[in-house]
């Protein structure tokens, strides 16, 4: 997961491969995605995956 910032403050619409960004802000999975912000002047902050735990059965 990365949040990718717009190089123009305060963003808000559809982005770079439909990235949909509200103040400025989208966040994807997408490596192709990442790839292409990283060399187009976004800024990238890359996140760790947010894991699920898995449910406990209920006796």
């Amino acid at each position: 997961m990365a949040i990718i910032t717009a190089p123009v403050e305060g963003f808000t619409g559809t982005g770079v491969a439909g990235l949909v960004f509200a103040d400025g802000r989208a966040e994807t999975d997408s490596p192709a995605v990442i790839a292409y912000a990283h060399r187009h002047g976004y800024e990238v902050e890359e996140t760790k995956p947010r894991r699920k735990t898995p449910e406990t059965p209920k006796e």
